[in-house]
């Protein structure tokens, strides 16, 4: 398994919304990110350098992604679409590329220091 996708717990809904239980990795510092409708993001991998990459988790708060993921080294791939709430799990050496197929908000459950030192691209000819 390239990913780990899974819904949170389901808390309740009344007529104000409904509510989730989210379990998160110890972290000090997180990503929040908005991205608009067509935009891409990833189309990276990680090496497990830093704690908090090994796997990366990335929560999608609103909005829907297609994901592509691909291991860096047996070159096995999947395809999922992710529609939020849902936690993504990357596992290292696979490649993730996600697609917005809408706006959407996420959080990445580390730092921009924890990112910058763990984020590979493959060399392109």
């Amino acid at each position: 398994m390239l990913v780990k996708i899974s819904k949170p717990k389901f808390i309740g809904e009344n007529q104000f919304g409904s509510t989730f239980e989210l379990e998160t990795p110890e972290t000090p510092k997180y990503l929040v990110g908005y991205r608009n409708k067509g935009s891409v993001l990833g189309n990276h991998y990680h090496k497990g350098i830093e704690k908090r990459k090994n796997p990366e988790v990335f929560f999608l708060m609103s909005g829907n992604v297609e994901l592509s993921v691909k291991h860096i080294e047996t070159g096995e791939t999947e395809k999922h679409e992710c529609q939020a709430p849902c936690k993504i799990e990357f596992q290292i050496n696979v490649i993730h590329t996600l697609y917005a197929l809408t706006d959407l908000v996420f959080i990445e459950f580390n730092s921009l220091e924890e990112h910058k030192n763990d984020t590979f691209y493959l060399e392109t000819k």
